[in-house]
């Protein structure tokens, strides 16, 4: 298409981008749940990325801790509010 040959342009892939194709087998553990793996929710995605990043959280660490509470804030925060002003 456009004047140009196709047989030249390289099919994507993960060397495309100048990862190993065996690195990908290396990749950080999968710690979603279940029922995530089993809707599709991975980190590619808005909301699995959320729960990949929450899931990732290690209670033994004070920084992990407190990310988990801002996380609690941050998504209760405005059903709280919500149901302020409903009542």
């Amino acid at each position: 298409m456009f004047g140009g040959r196709d047989d030249d342009l390289d099919a994507a892939g993960p060397a495309h981008f100048g990862i190993p194709a065996e690195a990908l087998a290396d990749e950080r553990p999968d710690r979603r749940p279940e029922e995530a793996k089993r809707m599709g929710l991975s980190r590619h995605t808005e909301e699995g990325a959320v729960l990949s990043f929450a899931s990732s959280l290690d209670r033994a660490k004070p920084g992990h801790r407190l990310m988990a509470w801002i996380l609690l804030v941050a998504f209760a925060a405005p059903a709280l509010y919500t149901l302020l002003i409903l009542l």
